[in-house]
């Protein structure tokens, strides 16, 4: 059971104090998570700490390869009606 940090990242530095099995270090392009000791925050957060800080949405995988932080995740709002926001946006 491990994260993967995927080259997305773009190396802001915000996932890496928050991790509490310290499995997150920089490494060339991004970020990477240690797969030997990511814990997936089990045991001591209910969400993974990296995820739920992490800027860049889908730039953080769960085992099974799922975005851990989904496109909407950070703003609340479902891609599809953020697309068709800035597409009236834009007309205007």
């Amino acid at each position: 059971m491990a994260l993967k940090i995927i080259d997305s990242c773009v190396n802001c530095w915000a996932c890496e104090p928050l991790c509490p099995s310290k499995a997150i270090f920089e490494a060339k392009p991004h970020f990477l998570i240690d797969a030997k000791k990511c814990t997936e925050c089990d045991g001591d957060y209910t969400d993974p700490q990296c995820a739920s800080i992490c800027p860049i949405e889908g730039a953080i995988l769960t085992s099974a390869g799922v975005p851990c932080n989904p496109a909407g995740s950070l703003t609340g709002i479902p891609p599809e009606k953020m697309q068709a926001a800035m597409a009236e946006l834009r007309a205007h």
